[in-house]
Parts: C-alpha cells; structure tokens; sequence
C-alpha cells in the first residue's frame, strides 16, 4: 500500500450525503463478494462515515458468462476505456486476475488520477515499485490489502512495526488453499478413516472455492510466492523478484510423507519466508513444503486459514492469524481500503 497523501478530493457531496463512485473490474467470485459486501454494509457507512459507495460500472469480459450475483444490467459493460475514462470515477477496484491486462488497468486509473485498491498480488509482484511510484507522483493511493492472506490486516501490521523496530524475518502459511490440502489429508491419518489422497483433497479444495482458476498457482507454490514478493516489500523496503524466491509447492506432498511427519510429532505446512542478513544485509526469500513440530501455532493453523510471524530485533514475535482462503474474506480486504478512503476524507 502506498503512504501517499492523496491531493485528490475523495468524495463528491450530494445535499448531506458524499458520495464515492467505483468502478469494478472483474466480477468473478471476489467481484461478488465486493458487489455482496457493499451492499450489505450500506446503511453503516451511512451511519459511520456520512458516505454512499455508489458502483458506477462493472467491467466484464463477456456480457453473456453467468454471474454469481444479479447486478443491474446498465452497469455491466466490457468497455474498460469507458469506466478509465470516465473522470466521475474516483476508485477503480481491479479483480480481473492475469498479470498484462490488469497492469494495464491499475496503471491507466492512476494515469488519470483515479484511486486504485487490487488484489493483483501478480501485478504486484513484478511491478508494485514503479505502480506505487506512479500513484505517489498522481497524488492518489494504491491499496493492496486483499493481495496477501486475505481479511488478515498483515501489511497494515508490517508498515506500523517497520516505524518502530527493525523486522529480522517474516514466516508463515500465506495460502490458504494449500493448507486446505495439508489440513485434510493429515487429518485423515489422525481420524482412523482411509487416507486422503493429495488427488482427494485437492478435489475438495477446487469445490469449496478455494483454489485459482489454474490450481497449478497455488499447488506449485507460485501464488504464495507472489505473496511473498509483496510482503518482503513492506517487511524490508526492499522488493525481491519472483526469481530470487526459492519455491517449491506441495505438488509432490504425498500421505506417506505426512504420516512419517506425525509418527515424528510433526506435521507437513507450505511456508512462505524471508529473512534480513545482518552481515551482508540480502535478503532470502524461500516458499517450501516444511516439517513444523505439533506443538507449533503453524500445526494448529487448519484449513483455509493463514498466520504470519514477524520477527523484530527488539519487541520480539508478533502473530497474525486469520481465514486467507475464499471470496468474503478477500472481498471484506477490500472493502477495508475503501474504507480506509473513507477515512482520510
């Protein structure tokens, strides 16, 4: 997230009501959880803030795909120039995935001086540097909440003890879905049933929603990697390229290797970190399948939920924990940084 200082005016008044306009892009599963949240939170931001979030257009791909959610047809367009275009806009919130296209995106809302809030953690992890650049020198803000474990504030966390310690490493489950897969098929070895095949799980995971649309993101360890990417950023002020990050994903994972795991009080978790060298002031950045000891907080971090530990020289381990996985909680960091607009109006 940027720490700009927007220069742009947030909120337009109508009679005693301000307004802020949106624009969506993408209205996929995380789209609907947007247009669902929004709706739902109305009359509190009535209430709290004195504001109406009016969405002003959704962008689509195909006008004809089924939706999730019913939204009036006038919004809906495929027409990005449109909505970049349209200087009423004064936030474009990109959920279209893909790294090209949705660069593009976020790049042309800040070119026009428009507030951008994403869950791109691919776009980030390649170009996060030279968009907050552009957002900074536009005098809007850029806000990725929702890119890295879901509803977990972890950037907002990283940001604040940065100002007042030195951050040593950063360590923790940071992908929900895979998690998902792990959880399940350990506890099948634990439960007395017939063993949960990696095949089983993952099967399991793709019908509750929790993986991307090419699962291959997530089980090749590549999404949290790029999450990774994002939090070394805020972590160390340093942005380390996909690259550089070791990774290797749960692909290979079997029962076998699980039940070795807990017959030695262990358990098999997907770990995303990175840590500063002292010496030589690099960075090491790695994502990989790890043994963790049963009596660790990453064994009893299940299902789709995530935790993060952020080591600092001097107040020590601090903990986050939270669902990661699925559109509300995505949807619902979304809303955070719309509301944190709210709040510097």
């Amino acid at each position: 997230m940027t720490s700009t200082l927007t220069n742009k005016p947030l909120l337009r008044s109508s009679a005693s009501i301000r307004r802020l306009r949106v624009a969506l892009f993408g209205f996929g599963i995380v789209g609907t959880g947007v247009w669902n949240v929004l709706r739902e939170q109305r009359a509190a931001f009535r209430k709290q803030f004195n504001a109406e979030i009016e969405i002003a257009g959704i962008c689509v791909r195909d006008l004809e795909k089924p939706r999730l959610a019913a939204a009036p047809s006038e919004l809906i367009t495929t027409q990005a120039e449109k909505l970049l275009e349209d200087d009423s806009i004064d936030v474009v919130i990109e959920l279209i995935g893909g790294r090209y296209e949705a660069a593009n995106v976020i790049e042309r809302a800040l070119e026009r001086r428009k507030h951008v809030i994403t869950a791109n953690k691919l776009v980030l992890a390649h170009d996060l540097p030279r968009l907050s650049a552009i957002a900074k020198r536009q005098g809007v803000e850029l806000l990725y909440s929702a890119s890295v474990c879901g509803s977990v504030p972890v950037l907002q966390a990283l940001d604040e003890l940065r100002t007042r310690d030195t951050i040593r490493k950063i360590s923790g489950i940071v992908n929900g879905s895979t998690n998902f897969i792990l959880t399940m098929m350990s506890d099948s070895l634990t439960s007395g049933t017939a063993a949960t095949s990696f095949e089983e799980a993952v099967a399991e995971a793709r019908r509750r929603g929790f993986l991307e649309a090419d699962a291959s993101l997530d089980l090749s360890g590549a999404d949290a990697a790029q999450k990774l990417s994002v939090l070394t950023y805020h972590a160390f002020g340093e942005h380390v390229r996909l690259h550089e990050i070791e990774t290797v994903g749960i692909d290979r994972v079997t029962s076998e290797d699980i039940r070795l795991a807990l017959a030695n009080g262990e358990t098999i978790k997907l770990l995303a970190s990175a840590s500063l060298h002292s010496d030589t002031g690099k960075i090491k950045a790695a994502v990989r399948p790890q043994r963790v000891p049963l009596t660790h907080l990453f064994a009893h971090t299940r299902d789709e939920f995530n935790a993060l530990e952020i080591e600092t020289q001097h107040a020590g381990p601090q903990v986050l924990y939270g669902k990661g996985a699925g559109s509300l909680p995505t949807a619902s960091a979304v809303t955070s940084d719309l509301v944190s607009l709210l709040r510097e109006d």
